[in-house]
């Protein structure tokens, strides 16, 4: 799965490349690549010539590196500026999931405080009446997608309140198409492995 991409005609200095990001070692006009994956591009000269009659790319602001939100962005060719070039593509690969994910799903965290609930019922008239998928983190956390929406049920706060967790999950699963449980997260640490800085992985999980 590629959540990025990276344009570039110089080495990329002192970058490690990672297996979630397209790496393009030439020329490319943005209109030529996925445009749904948050993009970089590698050099201020090498951009604008890629893209010379795209009014994006034409009009950026040589002191912005944000071009589109979440969506594009450029930084300076090692040639260009060392400091700046090193620090910026490893930021924005690290940054990638978070513009990835955050673009495409919104997330509610269904707190039973913040929403009041307080019977059952109340939690199960705020969650999807169908569900398109769920993951369970341990006995902590519930993650249920539907359509582009994540909702969030912190199971141990719930507990804490003293609603039945258990059955929580049962009439939620009824309601969910597949689920996967992660019992000892071994799935998490999976992922977790390749994105170790994506403090939200959790929540996206129920996406991938």
């Amino acid at each position: 799965m590629k959540i990025g991409n990276v344009i570039h005609e110089k080495e990329l200095v002192n970058h490690t490349k990672v297996d979630y990001v397209n790496y393009y070692n030439k020329p490319l006009a943005y209109g030529d690549i996925d445009q749904t994956l948050p993009t970089l591009y590698v050099g201020w000269s090498f951009m604008k010539n890629c893209n010379p009659t795209n009014p994006l790319f034409q009009d950026a602001d040589i002191l912005k590196k944000k071009i589109v939100n979440n969506d594009l962005y450029w930084e300076l060719s090692f040639q260009e500026s060392k400091a700046s070039h090193i620090k910026g593509v490893d930021k924005f690969v690290g940054l990638a999931p978070d513009f990835y994910f955050s673009s495409k799903y919104t997330y509610t965290n269904l707190d039973p405080v913040f929403l009041q609930l307080k019977e059952f019922q109340d939690l199960l008239n705020v969650c999807p009446i169908e569900i398109h998928r769920g993951y369970k983190y341990k006995d902590e956390m519930l993650y249920l997608l539907h359509d582009n929406n994540i909702y969030g049920i912190n199971l141990k706060m719930f507990d804490f309140f003293q609603f039945n967790t258990k059955d929580i999950v049962l009439k939620i699963d009824a309601r969910t198409k597949s689920t996967i449980n992660d019992i000892d997260g071994s799935y998490y640490q999976r992922y977790y492995k390749i994105l170790p800085k994506f403090t939200h992985l959790k929540r996206y999980l129920v996406t991938i």
